[in-house]
Formats: C-alpha cells, sequence, structure tokens
C-alpha cells in the first residue's frame, strides 16, 4: 500500500472517514506496523459499522508536515453507539517511513478528559488497538 499523505494531520482525517465508511483495511493498513500486532481487527471492524460518525474535530497539531517524519494530531471524534453520543478525545502520535505517514498510536492527555461520558472501562478502545480502553487511551 502506497499513501499519498502529505502531513500527519491528513492521514488523520482519512482515517476518521475511513471509520466512518467501514474500510476498516484502511485503518490497519495505515497503522504502523511494529503498533498493529496488538489491534483486534475484527472488534474495530463491529465497532466502526455498529457505530454512526457525527464529526471530526482537531484540536491541535504539533509537528507532522512534509518535512518532518513524526508527528502529534489532537482531535475529538464525535459518534453515536447503541444510541448513545460519545466523543473520543485522542492525542495519535504519526510516524513517517519512506515518505508515508503512518499512526502509530495514542499518548496520554494530560490535564485533559479523555473518556466524556460514554466511553466504558471495559470497552474496546476505539484507537483500534484491541485493547481495553482503561489500559490504553483511558489510562
Amino acid at each position: 500500500m502506497i499513501n499519498n499523505f502529505k502531513t500527519a494531520e491528513e492521514l488523520m482525517k482519512a482515517r476518521y472517514n475511513a471509520f466512518e465508511n467501514g474500510d476498516i483495511e484502511f485503518i490497519v493498513e495505515t497503522h504502523y506496523i511494529e503498533t498493529k500486532e496488538n489491534m483486534d481487527i475484527e472488534e474495530t471492524r463491529k465497532w466502526a459499522l455498529n457505530s454512526e460518525w457525527l464529526g471530526l474535530e482537531i484540536i491541535s497539531t504539533e509537528k507532522g508536515t512534509e518535512n518532518d517524519i513524526e508527528g502529534i494530531v489532537e482531535f475529538k471524534a464525535f459518534y453515536k453507539e447503541k444510541g448513545k453520543e460519545t466523543i473520543h478525545h485522542e492525542k495519535s502520535k504519526f510516524i513517517k517511513v519512506n515518505d508515508q505517514w503512518f499512526y502509530y498510536g495514542c499518548l496520554p492527555l494530560h490535564g485533559t478528559i479523555v473518556k466524556e461520558e460514554k466511553i466504558g472501562r471495559n470497552d474496546p478502545c476505539i484507537c483500534g488497538s484491541g485493547k481495553k480502553y482503561k489500559k490504553c487511551c483511558g489510562k
């Protein structure tokens, strides 16, 4: 797979669109090889397909330009799951390998609420790691 995204933010937006459209193959392909081994693809697929995606808000970006090899994108993804509106707030790390951006994983959000009401501690983490939320982005 070759992705032509110039910035980490462009890839972040494309990954959100892939969740919105149920394109889990894209999510898997754009996940960095060393961190995707923990990803539960079927749980990610089920979660993406059973959610109604309502929007994406980019909060901030650090580096992640055409000239960088790493970048961070903080975002909020809004969706409904089982009729409940949910906000997933994440700070994602991206890395560039051979001029292609990849999602590396989520970083701790210091001083910010990660779980904004509706994600259960034992629910699968929405970053697609396959781990429980409490052991991943919900730390």
